[in-house]
């Protein structure tokens, strides 16, 4: 292994190692919290299931918005403008946090239509409902934190986010368990607990991710008394051009949850409450290769920014070896760990039962899963980001969604088969991704751009 790509492999880590940390923490409080709703009644767990399905419909699409504002920020990192780095990050302020806010008031009018999408059973709706509405008006805080992030990732500085995920997830845990259950003055408050345990690292996530920024040492310090100056039509455009396709492609998995989620329902409310405990302790897998993607988008548009062709397509080559790494691993996890997982987020065996038999089936997920992140990252940041949408759009919506309704709710087939189809979905939309960055060429992007910027120059 030559000097090159030992740097090229230590930037990689640099980036993987926190982003998988900060998903280990946020995985962590997501199981710990589970393990605090698991001993609740089947009932709560189901209403605070369906109000997680809305909740991530408004997550995907701000993490998605964000997206297009790391790719912006990253290239101008790439070009050393750090004051155009600023303005752009300021831009994103004033386009999405009002976006944010009307969002999450529409939920507030319309909560139980919403997850009437779900289930029509009265009491689920109502407790559905109740615990939606105590948790919305928090949402705009969301998309603070996931701007605050992309500005810290497009740097490649993933330690950053780390930390404050770490302590949002402290404040969730430590809240959780005293409101959820009660702590001496405390009364219980049952799963209203866990929404207030939420609402609470919501706002030390945002307040902390501005501080950080914008505070005495923060990376955007100097330029905070800029805010005012309106936004420029083309950085809008780029932003909006990357980050509006990211936001559907991610909401195309919450709305396809959405109508899973009704057909799991029709099984039975243990089936579904199981289903809810097992994508938690997949949640392992998830947060092995969070990174990827992240990685991807950073350190291929920091390489367009600076035209070093060398550096984005061993960027690639690096990816793809600490995929198959990571892999193993999370194959490896689902095959002997599945069972002592799920006892630690619920004390219920029939719901450990059908969760295993869900994390079991999702061993063969596990390398298209992650592979396709790679793909995904670089196809982005060259341009073609509606190709991306588009793939998810075919694996969720022509394949996911009905064969799921398919073989749940016309054919009554036993759940595993359910379970195989998002098997199905991650090796089409992995073919897809491999399909699409040759078809484009992506490896070439840096020397195109590079003989466009040539050619802009002679005219």
């Amino acid at each position: 292994m030559g000097k090159t790509d030992i740097s090229t492999d230590r930037k990689i880590l640099n980036i993987l190692i926190p982003v998988i940390l900060e998903n280990a923490l946020m995985t962590c409080s997501t199981m710990i919290l589970t393990a605090y709703i698991g001993r609740l009644s089947v009932f709560e767990i189901n209403a605070y299931g369906i109000t997680r399905r809305i909740y991530g419909i408004y997550y995907s699409v701000f993490k998605g918005l964000s997206v297009g504002t790391m790719i912006a920020v990253a290239k101008r990192f790439g070009q050393g403008d750090i004051k155009k780095c600023a303005r752009l990050q300021q831009e994103s302020y004033f386009l999405f946090v009002p976006l944010a806010t009307l969002s999450a008031f529409l939920i507030f009018l319309y909560a139980r239509v919403l997850l009437g999408s779900m289930t029509g059973e009265a009491g689920l709706l109502d407790t559905g409902t109740e615990l939606l509405k105590n948790m919305v008006f928090f949402f705009p805080l969301l998309a603070v934190i996931h701007l605050n992030a992309a500005a810290f990732q497009a740097n490649g500085n993933t330690r950053t986010p780390m930390v404050i995920a770490a302590l949002g997830n402290l404040v969730n845990i430590v809240f959780g368990y005293m409101l959820i259950f009660g702590f001496r003055f405390i009364p219980a408050l049952g799963i209203n607990g866990a929404v207030i345990s939420q609402n609470l690292s919501f706002v030390v996530m945002a307040l902390a991710g501005a501080f950080l920024l914008y505070g005495k040492n923060g990376p955007f310090a100097q330029y905070e008394k800029n805010l005012l100056k309106l936004p420029l039509k083309e950085d809008v455009r780029e932003m909006l051009s990357s980050g509006i396709p990211a936001a559907l492609e991610d909401s195309f998995w919450q709305l396809a949850n959405i109508v899973i989620s009704a057909v799991i329902l029709s099984y039975g409310q243990d089936y579904y409450a199981a289903y809810q405990v097992g994508l938690e302790g997949e949640g392992f897998c998830n947060m092995m290769s969070a990174g990827f993607m992240t990685a991807a988008m950073s350190l291929s548009s920091n390489a367009i920014g600076a035209q070093d062709e060398k550096s984005y397509n061993l960027s690639f080559q690096r990816l793809c070896y600490f995929c198959g790494i990571i892999t193993l691993i999370t194959m490896l996890f689902l095959t002997f760990f599945t069972r002592a997982t799920l006892s630690l987020m619920t004390d219920k065996p029939e719901l450990i039962a059908i969760a295993a038999g869900y994390m079991h089936v999702m061993i063969w997920s596990q390398y298209p899963q992650h592979r396709q992140k790679i793909e995904i990252g670089f196809i982005r940041t060259a341009g073609h980001t509606r190709t991306t949408m588009f793939t998810n759009l075919i694996g969720l919506w022509a394949v996911r969604v009905p064969l799921v309704v398919l073989f749940g709710s016309v054919l009554h087939l036993n759940i595993y088969a359910v379970w195989w189809v998002f098997n199905i979905d991650q090796w089409i939309r992995l073919l897809l991704s491999f399909f699409f960055y040759r078809r484009y060429d992506i490896a070439d992007t840096v020397q195109r751009k590079r003989n466009y910027s040539l050619q802009e120059g002679c005219i």
